[in-house]
């Protein structure tokens, strides 16, 4: 159970790193990112494999060992969460929010994602958290109808201490912007999402290095893909990929890190 237990450990630190603003989470609302990484195969009501290991630990008298749980009772029931290691312990009874099957759908596409799964395997590779989605202030995209504002582009993912971004590039027919292609939608500077997508693509490479960040774009061929260029997942073979993809040469660690 060590390697299930650290398996799991891993999958809340890099939720917690990419959500840093989240301080109490149910554990039910990381079953997707458990089953992503391969620490669990189905969830099953709504969070029990996760609910079991945690009771079984707390009979033990080895919670500890996910120092990111934590249990609330509530007459007879007992609630779990995780929280930030070595965070305040709540004193409350934590009340959810209701969460739309839109929300949840979306959420749920994201975490099965190829990117997704990419990024986890390049977190391994490099034994590093990266910050998901981060937005830099050089890094912008086109104007918006008021012709004054601009909105920041994320990348995939931004490795602090290499001073590293990596991005996935998925095969064309995989990008969710053949939908709003198919439907002839156009933004605001009139062109197509896919060509604006490549256009940003461009703005990357360009700015990222200008102010010292080192872009490495991991693109679908270095995976099996099945018939629709969907990667046919083996952890094991698509981590030595990736590890072979992220050679120390793809990449130097700055002494200064941009913000």
């Amino acid at each position: 159970m060590t390697k299930e237990i650290e398996n799991i450990n891993q999958v809340i630190e890099a939720y917690f790193t990419a959500h840093a603003d989240t301080t109490i989470v149910p554990v039910k609302e990381l079953m997707q990112e458990f089953i992503a990484a391969g620490v669990f195969k189905k969830d099953v009501k709504n969070g029990k494999p996760i609910r079991d290991v945690l009771k079984q630990l707390n009979k033990s008298n080895e919670l500890a060992q996910i120092p990111f749980a934590h249990a609330m009772q509530n007459g007879e029931d007992t609630y779990w969460y995780f929280i930030p290691k070595d965070a305040e312990r709540p004193t409350q009874l934590y009340k959810q929010e209701p969460v739309s099957e839109e929300r949840l759908e979306m959420e749920n596409k994201r975490l099965l994602s190829d990117k997704y799964y990419v990024m986890n395997l390049c977190d391994e590779a490099l034994k590093q958290k990266a910050k998901r989605q981060k937005r830099f202030d050089f890094l912008v995209g086109d104007l918006h109808k008021d012709g004054k504002t601009r909105t920041q582009l994320p990348v995939d993912a931004f490795y602090h201490e290499l001073n590293l971004v990596i991005e996935y590039k998925e095969a064309p027919a995989a990008e969710p912007t053949e939908f709003f292609n198919k439907l002839n939608v156009r933004t605001v500077s009139g062109m197509s999402r896919a060509d604006q997508r490549k256009k940003y693509d461009r703005v990357k490479a360009a700015e990222l290095p200008l102010n010292g960040i080192k872009l490495v774009e991991i693109p679908y061929s270095v995976f099996t893909c099945d018939e629709l260029n969907r990667i046919v997942r083996d952890h094991e073979q698509d981590l030595k990929r990736v590890t072979d993809f992220l050679k120390p040469e793809q990449y130097t660690p700055k002494t200064e890190i941009v913000e």
